[in-house]
């Protein structure tokens, strides 16, 4: 029998005052929007297992890294917003990148006990010589970036897995070489935590258009189109990664 997890999406942090166009492919608006960053918390049974652990809450580090407004507030920071959903973040044994930019792996440190899971070509993206855009990686010249500094529990995965009853990864290559997806299966259905492969539930109803709207950031536009319309096909749930309805929800399955 299958097992079923309980979704807990938290916000640490929200990006500000960010170009339309960053999230909308060919947006010619002159909006700007926020968006939340969101770690998520899956539980089943006596296991958790974090997806993704969002940006620093490190005011020097903020400065260097992050071209818009970024706020953290107190209650966002990843040891409160483990602590209001009882979970002790020794205990959690696994965690999952889906991919290395710096607003979804920067408390990968917070998690001592867990083996975090990456697509290899992720990772070999991220520690080549020239990864672009290197700011997105964290990258500078006198600073270990945030993915490099749990290097040695990194497992790198070569494509689709299942990784626990219940959970499996999928690639979902575009905005960065070697993004993936998370499939958990939920007493409501299943779900997938889609990464920065979708943004927002407005990229991915795109106005009820036949595919969703890419994002405005990418490595590999067609690579990216390919997974949107791989993610259409299976008829999953989605849960995109900078969403304010998803933090608002804050939990799924049961």
């Amino acid at each position: 029998m299958t097992t079923k997890w309980v979704i807990d999406a938290v916000k640490l942090g929200e990006l500000r005052d960010v170009p339309a166009r960053e999230v909308y492919l060919d947006d010619p608006s002159p909006r700007v929007v926020s968006m939340p960053l969101v770690m998520f918390v899956l539980r089943s049974h006596n296991r958790t297992v974090v997806v993704d652990t969002g940006g620093p809450a490190d005011e020097e580090q903020i400065r260097r890294m992050i071209p818009f407004g970024y706020v953290v507030a107190e209650e966002e920071r990843v040891g409160n917003a483990l602590a209001r959903l009882g979970v002790r973040a020794d205990d959690v044994d696994l965690v999952v990148n889906t991919h290395l930019h710096w607003d979804h792996c920067s408390n990968n440190d917070s998690f001592p006990n867990a083996e975090v899971l990456v697509q290899r070509a992720e990772l070999s993206h991220a520690t080549g010589p020239s990864p672009e855009p290197s700011r997105a990686y964290g990258i500078h010249a006198d600073a270990v970036p945030p993915f490099a500094r749990c290097l040695e529990r990194i497992r790198p995965l070569e494509g689709a897995s299942e990784i626990a009853s219940g959970l499996g990864v999928l690639p979902l290559p575009g905005h960065s070489p070697g993004s993936q997806g998370v499939r958990v299966d939920t007493g409501e259905g299943t779900f997938v935590i889609t990464g920065d492969c979708v943004d927002t539930f407005e990229n991915w109803d795109n106005g009820g258009a036949e595919l969703p709207l890419p994002s405005g950031r990418f490595t590999d536009l067609e690579a990216l189109r390919g997974s949107l319309a791989h993610l259409r096909s299976t008829g999953w749930l989605p849960l995109p990664s900078h969403d304010h309805a998803v933090v608002e929800k804050a939990r799924f399955g049961y």
